[in-house]
């Protein structure tokens, strides 16, 4: 990959505001759900956010000051589906974890422009970014699939297109194809014919800092980095390799989470222990593993209409088991059967436990697809040294046994 320097993202319709009122920031839009450490879920007509804290007004007119350590998420309501942007659709993955689903808008030989939505571009630096899925398959698609050399940059063809793949150099984007250098010289290949573009780690971009903020996208992907504002024109932020900060206007943000010192979303850590077990057949005839912030099948998580960003697919009969730290007081989460389950001529039934230090603490009825989420906890782990959670077999053998757990969180 060339060597380059970070650019900036563009967002053409939009500037920040600077005068923003906490009681117009979301009242436009309905109440948002503002999620606070040791504090029920308030309901909020507006919301002004910076790295001094969070400034909300209430439902019932009181205005709140939450110090950005206890606070765990903005939830925004539900909004109309927008018109997505034309163009070759794409999946940009970052390296910091950010996820980006858009259309190809052009690029150079130093970033990838990314159309969210009509009038809402990002110019991706190619530094920041990790790899670029295209074609039908592209949002269930993972890296891990197309990993084939540490140093190269690696093209990738969809099966159609001959399904083979060349390594070398990725030399520029544009809104048709991408140049790459390889064995026979330097080539174009349009998006229609590529399913994947990886791209190999130039060195270290500099770390974040904080404070960080994680915006969950409509319908789906998530962009982090350094928060600055979020007002009335949308979410400043700073992404970790981009040179200058980026706007997210309103209407396509779903959430906001933010890190803390007193909560921690249990899937950005890995399972200590890892069991997958098939009604019928061995372990390793598992046909659908687990995931953590998607469903078995790739997809974004969603449970009687509700969608998740954060926390777990699982096939029964699945457990996971994490280590826990003897700061962590509590776990909540939500679950029940994927909504992609709808689909499918089964609705599945799985039931869902949680276990501590080997012994049941909680266990739910069997749950189907098109029933609401069920609420977990909090369950108080009172000193526990291993939380497991288990996907289990309902009825009906296994057969569309495709289980979310929503927002699983560690409270300290």
């Amino acid at each position: 990959m060339v060597a380059t320097h970070a650019l900036a993202l563009v967002i053409p319709l939009l500037a920040t505001s600077s005068a923003s009122s906490a009681s117009s920031a979301t009242a436009a839009e309905g109440a948002a759900e503002v999620r606070r450490v040791g504090s029920p879920l308030a309901s909020a007509s507006g919301c002004v956010i910076d790295a001094s804290g969070a400034t909300v007004t209430r439902s019932d007119g009181g205005v709140e000051t939450i110090p950005l350590d206890e606070l765990i998420s903005v939830e925004f309501p539900r909004r109309s589906a927008l018109a997505p942007a034309s163009g070759e659709r794409i999946v940009a993955l970052l390296h910091d974890g950010s996820r980006l689903e858009g259309a190809v808008a052009g690029g150079s030989a130093e970033m990838l422009r990314v159309a969210l939505r009509p009038g809402v571009e990002l110019e991706i630096p190619i530094d920041a970014l990790s790899a670029l899925f295209l074609g039908a398959r592209a949002p269930r698609l993972e890296r891990a699939r197309f990993d084939v050399s540490a140093k190269e940059d690696a093209l990738f063809k969809r099966p159609e297109s001959g399904g083979d793949f060349t390594r070398g150099t990725l030399q520029s984007f544009s809104a048709n194809d991408c140049e790459f250098e390889y064995s026979l010289g330097n080539g174009k290949f349009t998006w229609g014919e590529l399913e994947a573009v990886v791209l190999a780690r130039q060195g270290e971009l500099d770390p974040p800092k904080a404070p960080l903020v994680h915006a969950d996208l409509a319908p789906d992907g998530v962009l982090t980095g350094t928060l600055l504002r979020f007002g009335d024109a949308g979410l400043e932020l700073k992404p970790q390799g981009f040179a200058k900060s980026v706007v997210l206007p309103p209407e396509i943000l779903r959430a906001l989470r933010f890190d803390g010192a007193r909560h921690a979303w249990l899937s950005d850590r890995a399972p200590a222990k890892v069991e997958q077990t098939p009604y019928l057949g061995s372990a390793d005839q598992f046909l659908f593993p687990w995931r953590p912030d998607r469903t078995v099948t790739g997809r974004p998580l969603a449970v009687g209409g509700r969608s998740f960003a954060k926390g777990f697919g699982c096939h029964s009969r699945t457990r996971l088991e994490f280590t826990l730290t003897p700061q962590e007081a509590q776990f909540e989460a939500w679950v029940g059967v994927a909504d992609e389950v709808l689909d499918l001529a089964d609705r599945g039934a799985i039931q869902f436990a949680v276990v501590l230090d080997g012994k049941e603490a909680w266990r739910s009825a069997v749950l189907r697809a098109g029933e609401p989420a069920v609420k977990v906890g909090p369950i108080a782990l009172a000193g526990a040294k291993t939380l497991a959670l288990v996907t289990d077999f309902g009825e009906g053998e296994d057969v569309a046994d495709r289980g979310v757990w929503g927002e699983a969180l560690l409270l300290r």
